[in-house]
């Protein structure tokens, strides 16, 4: 009888043991699902410390927007959050906690990477939402027929606030920027909502809806292939430059990113547009930068050329910190003896010698370098007329310097909602960073960007002059609420070859 009941416990043991499942120290996205395997406690700490070590070693000044104390708390709130085990998606959120301490809107991770980097058998339904007046609206919905504009109540067992706070977790901000960083949680949801379910194509999602009618219903949305979905993505049917002029000579000139795949190209159609500017003589020019998330600041300064009344130089000072990460570490062999023969042939004289400074410092080196630039253009035009500026929460890098030059040289005004930064400048110029145990994928500043007139503390968010947001009927309708404001058609807009 002993013998049964010992090989009966044994059998109990084997099953429960089976069962269980056990934490892993490494996490592997082509076989991990990242909603359900667990990472153990001390792959978790090790890869916090990793990390804050990365930081101090990489960023310009990590304490500058939220004092040494508050950061030195958040890694210590982050290493106890991690003393039980916990899913790979839960820890992503304590890692974006501890890097939100920081405000800075260039050292964060997309939650997006991880619906393409998981099993190829992973299916996505792609969908957007808009909040408006704290409700949920449909924005869009790829390849399904939900109505848009049907305010969503549930999705499956999930609650719309449930999904909005996981996503303001999973969002960033630079400086005080808090309905920026609202906006980015609101187009997060879909992300969200897809990152704590597995699903397969054959899988189907259940929207509770109010519909247009104002029925309570429920209808099944059914899931894609991730690649499918991407491959969609990647086609730019409009092009990064485009605008168009109406017969009341307002030109809207749409600029979707500031990091194009050639300068020269889009100096080009800069060029083009600001041509047919001065010839048809434009009253009112209004320069779209929402979702523009940023780039190349030669890209943007071209732009402020042909806007310059003054011809003032703008002057940018640069905070650097030597690092294996920063800007000249991470340039070409080439493109470095380039820099070091430029520099050594005019040493100690211009702003390049400064930077030739910096690069012969020590690892851990900070310095302040001050660029001063004065813009031109092709045309040698500036326009005079009337300007104003469009900016959304997704207006962020590049963008944000752009709308504070704006602010600060009373260029005009600035229409929509509050871009990602502040008037005292942006971090910048990211390196991407691999942790060893997660294996999170993420991204952290190695420059800060402050106008020279402006102090590098200064956190107060650059607000609009008129705050415009889109309504539920414009968003049936698929209105564009700031032009809908504006009184201007939406015309056919004008790509620039």
């Amino acid at each position: 009888m002993q013998k049964y009941f010992f090989f009966l416990l044994l059998i109990i043991l084997i099953a429960f043991h089976g069962s269980a499942q056990e934490c892993i120290s490494y996490f592997r996205y082509s076989k991990d699902e990242i909603s359900e395997v667990k990472l153990c406690p001390e792959a978790m700490k090790a890869d916090i410390e990793q990390l804050h070590e990365h930081i101090l070693e990489t960023h310009p000044n990590p304490s500058l927007y939220c004092g040494v104390e508050a950061f030195v708390d958040g890694y210590k709130q982050a290493l106890k959050s991690c003393s039980t085990e916990k899913t790979m998606f839960e820890f992503i959120q304590i890692v974006t906690r501890y890097l939100g301490v920081m405000k800075d809107s260039h050292t964060n991770l997309n939650p997006r990477d991880y619906l393409y980097l998981g099993p190829k058998d992973r299916a996505v339904l792609p969908f957007f939402v808009v909040r408006i007046d704290k409700r949920f609206y449909l924005e869009s919905i790829y390849k399904n027929g939900l109505s848009v504009g049907s305010e969503i109540l549930q999705i499956d067992s999930y609650s719309m606030d449930s999904l909005f706070a996981i996503s303001k977790r999973l969002s960033f901000s630079e400086g005080n920027a808090g309905n920026a960083q609202e906006e980015i949680a609101q187009r997060l949801i879909g992300a969200t909502f897809n990152l704590l379910n597995r699903a397969n194509l054959n899988d189907r999602a259940k929207f509770k809806l109010v519909n247009l009618n104002g029925d309570t219903i429920v209808e099944e949305a059914h899931y894609v292939k991730s690649g499918h979905y991407l491959k969609d993505r990647s086609i730019d049917l409009n092009g990064p430059v485009h605008y168009f002029i109406d017969k009341d000579k307002r030109c809207v000139l749409t600029i979707k990113s500031f990091d194009p795949i050639s300068l020269k190209k889009f100096k080009k159609q800069i060029d083009a547009c600001f041509s047919e500017i001065k010839k048809k003589n434009v009253q009112e020019l209004y320069i779209d930068l929402r979702n523009n998330l940023g780039g190349m600041l030669r890209a943007q300064e071209y732009v402020l050329s042909y806007l310059n009344l003054s011809g003032a130089p703008l002057q940018m000072n640069y905070l650097y910190k030597r690092s294996h990460f920063d800007r000249f570490a991470s340039l070409p062999f080439y493109q470095k003896q380039q820099f070091k023969n430029r520099a050594e042939r005019v040493y100690p004289n211009g702003l390049i010698s400064q930077e030739y400074d910096f690069y012969r410092s020590p690892l851990g080196t900070t310095r302040t370098i001050l660029y001063a630039y004065t813009p031109q253009n092709k045309l040698g035009y500036t326009y005079t007329g009337k300007c104003n500026l469009i900016t959304n929460g997704s207006s962020m890098s590049a963008s944000v310097l752009f709308a504070g030059w704006f602010k600060s040289t009373v260029r005009g005004e600035i229409i929509g909602t509050q871009c990602m930064g502040g008037i005292g400048g942006t971090f910048g110029n990211s390196a991407p960073y691999i942790l060893d145990h997660s294996n999170i994928h993420l991204m952290v500043s190695t420059l800060k960007f402050t106008p020279k007139d402006r102090s590098s503390i200064d956190l107060k968010a650059i607000e609009p002059d008129h705050i415009i947001t889109i309504n539920r009927q414009q968003l049936i309708q698929q209105k564009d609420p700031v032009l809908e404001y504006l009184h201007i058609q939406k015309e056919s807009k004008k790509k620039v070859k």
